[in-house]
């Protein structure tokens, strides 16, 4: 049974939370298919300061090194704007999806002009991204909104409305024709389908995508990696 691995950033998330997507990432899966989360052991609690994204790439890589070809068949390296993924890639042995990169090529599918909204916390990375990216809309910019993802958990109603008061800015002023949800935890609060409704432009959750990339990827390898035992062989994290 083909197994992906989702390959958290940091540690801080309580169990509720982590067991709520969890069963969100189940929820995206082809049948046959089987995921867990695997949190580094080492990694900050919530990524709001520089050092705190330092230390969750030094976490992230050494799991990515430790995982063996036949433990999974690919890897979704958490984070929509993709911090660190050329270092992740070198040290694989087995794909590694970014959520950023699946998800600008189909931005580049859709539109012409593409507005990526983010935390605060993460603007300076997805804008690192951009520069890296070349199969993209013509037009990419960030819009940071002046939240945090700790703010987004302790309050998900309030970063819906400010989401959509954000969103539509984009479409209004930036003339956006397509939009992505900039962190994980925005795709998980359920809004890209209102968003969607409210303003008549495609919205790009990095959930599905980055699940349905790293289904493909691991298709396109055969074989059946780790058979669904739910457990990375040389993983040091843990699986939520």
């Amino acid at each position: 049974m083909p197994h992906l691995i989702y390959l958290q950033s940091v540690t801080g998330y309580e169990a509720k939370e982590g067991a709520r997507r969890l069963e969100i990432l189940r929820s995206l899966l082809r049948p046959g298919f089987t995921i867990e989360v695997v949190v580094p052991p080492d990694g900050p609690k919530i990524l709001e300061a520089p050092d705190d994204f330092a230390q969750a790439h030094r976490g992230r890589v050494a799991v990515v090194r430790s995982i063996s070809p036949d433990a999974c068949g690919a890897i979704i390296a958490a984070g929509a704007v993709d911090p660190g993924l050329r270092d992740l890639r070198a040290v694989a042995r087995v794909p590694v999806i970014g959520p950023g990169e699946a998800s600008l090529f189909v931005a580049r599918l859709l539109g012409s002009r593409l507005v990526i909204l983010t935390v605060a916390p993460a603007a300076a990375a997805g804008r690192e991204m951009l520069g890296h990216v070349s199969a993209r809309p013509e037009f990419a910019t960030v819009r940071s909104m002046n939240t945090t993802v700790r703010k987004l958990l302790a309050d998900p109603d309030e970063g819906r409305r400010l989401m959509r008061e954000e969103a539509a800015a984009a479409v209004r002023e930036e003339r956006a024709d397509v939009l992505y949800l900039g962190s994980m935890t925005q795709g998980s609060l359920g809004v890209a389908e209102d968003l969607r409704a409210q303003l008549g432009v495609p919205v790009i959750d990095p959930l599905p995508v980055s699940v349905h990339a790293a289904e493909e990827a691991a298709a396109a390898r055969g074989g059946s990696p780790a058979g669904g035992t739910g457990t990375p062989r040389a993983a040091p994290g843990r699986a939520v």
